[in-house]
């Protein structure tokens, strides 16, 4: 029998207020816009979250960056205001607010007081609805995102995670990083923007969270009398192809002088976050590089070597099936992947011990509350309960199917979703083939 540490309902409602009762209603209009609201009365503040389930992967091929930038000219004028009266009426407020996109959504998020949130959601709905993508805003968006495309050059993780997505995914949605390229984002136009609203923004593709000081039966009559009359529309079907598993080692080199270290991923296609092995996959993957202190690799390449400060992996929890990635940043390469390399084959031919798995359960069940503490905590679970159909009780039986995960589980997850030797390797810094002395791999030019 395992003896794992069981968290009571006691313990959770303590920790995180009433979880064992969660105050979570979800409720759909007649046009298929959904209202998800979690009152929490302990402070005068109420977090909303629009979310169109349209995110970059939805972005037209060569025109990366568009779902982002789309999302973030919601707050930049309507038909109603310009830009500059949105912003100065939230500064007013006080509010925080912010948009953009993720692979599989976008979003709106607004911070406010509760005294305030009728106005908030004035401003909100107008921007929703009646966005008005004006040039000149849309040039200042444009500008910021094309700043941040260009610092991303420098940053040796970005480099080596967008280059490792463009060689796995190809012409799947994933191929291209929400934030855009400098290449793509120079091209776009106002009229993308609107044809990607008038695309994807609908009712029946979107939902609505409330989290904080509020009433359900309030804040679902305020959501009614602003969104019953938006009309739902067609949602467009995404082509998702297949991704293939490289059938060796396949090695991609990018020599940079000016990186001090080398970042390193590697890695192969993975899973979606609906399929049935998706919680054993990912408890096996914790096991094996979910921490950079007590996981196999945090061990054999941080601990034992001293080759890295961080080391880590996981499986994408994406609506289509995502990446596996393993990952490290260091001075000595070649040590380093032959390493983490080893690891994963151990664990891919004789899974976890019971005392890894009992271990995992613990940190698991023990941390799922703290990381739903917070409004932001609240935010962000909601949206992906939402998101990917994981039920409204899902904040409620996650403990237990985490404890209900077997050994037998965890070795079936670690033979069929771990493939050792079907690598696509992605290498930036200041180093050459040679210092990597990797024989049997394909280099990609």
């Amino acid at each position: 029998m395992k003896k794992r540490l069981m968290f009571s309902i006691v313990t959770i409602a303590l920790l995180i207020g009433q979880i064992s009762a969660v105050p979570l209603f979800r409720d759909s209009l007649s046009n298929g816009f959904v209202v998800l609201t979690y009152e929490d009365h302990r402070l005068p503040v109420v977090d909303i979250r629009f979310v169109c389930r349209s995110g970059a992967a939805y972005d037209p091929r060569f025109k990366s960056g568009l779902a982002n930038l789309t999302a973030k000219m919601l707050l930049r004028g309507t038909e109603n205001m310009k830009g500059d009266s949105v912003a100065d009426i939230l500064e007013f407020l006080g509010t925080k607010h912010s948009a953009g996109a993720d692979h599989d959504y976008s979003y709106l998020d607004i911070k406010t007081l509760s005294r305030s949130m009728d106005q908030v959601l004035d401003i909100l709905s107008d921007a929703v609805l009646n966005p008005a993508f004006r040039p000149e805003a849309f040039s200042r968006e444009q500008a910021k995102a094309l700043t941040a495309a260009q610092r991303g050059y420098d940053n040796p993780r970005l480099v080596v995670m967008t280059e490792f997505d463009r060689l796995l995914f190809g012409n799947h949605p994933y191929a291209s990083e929400p934030w855009g390229d400098t290449a793509t984002l120079r091209k776009l136009k106002p009229e993308d923007s609107k044809t990607f609203y008038q695309t994807c923004y609908l009712p029946n593709n979107s939902f609505i969270i409330i989290v904080g000081d509020t009433k359900h039966k309030d804040i679902l009559k305020s959501i009614r009398n602003r969104f019953s009359k938006w009309r739902p529309g067609t949602i467009k079907k995404l082509h998702v192809p297949e991704i293939a598993y490289p059938k060796t080692m396949r090695v991609k080199l990018i020599t940079r002088p000016d990186f001090s270290q080398t970042c390193i991923m590697l890695g192969h296609p993975g899973i979606s976050i609906s399929d049935p092995q998706m919680l054993s996959t990912r408890l096996m993957s914790f096991i094996l590089g979910g921490s950079a202190l007590g996981s196999r690799l945090g061990q054999a390449v941080r601990e034992k070597a001293g080759l890295a400060y961080d080391v880590r992996c996981w499986f994408d929890r994406r609506a289509f099936m995502g990446a596996y990635r393993a990952t490290v940043q260091t001075v000595n390469p070649k040590p380093a992947i032959e390493k983490m390399l080893a690891e994963i084959r151990r664990m891919h031919s004789s899974g976890p011990t019971e005392k890894e798995l009992e271990a995992a359960c613990n940190y698991y069940t023990g941390s799922f509350p703290l990381r739903y503490s917070s409004s932001n905590g609240k935010l962000y679970q909601i949206t992906r309960l939402e998101l990917y159909n994981l039920g409204t009780d899902w904040l409620d039986t996650f403990p237990d199917k985490i404890n209900a995960l077997t050994l037998s589980d965890l070795k079936t997850s670690a033979r069929e979703h771990l493939h050792p030797g079907k690598y696509l390797i992605v290498i930036v810094g200041n180093i050459t083939r040679n210092d990597l002395d990797l024989p049997d791999a394909e280099w990609i030019n």
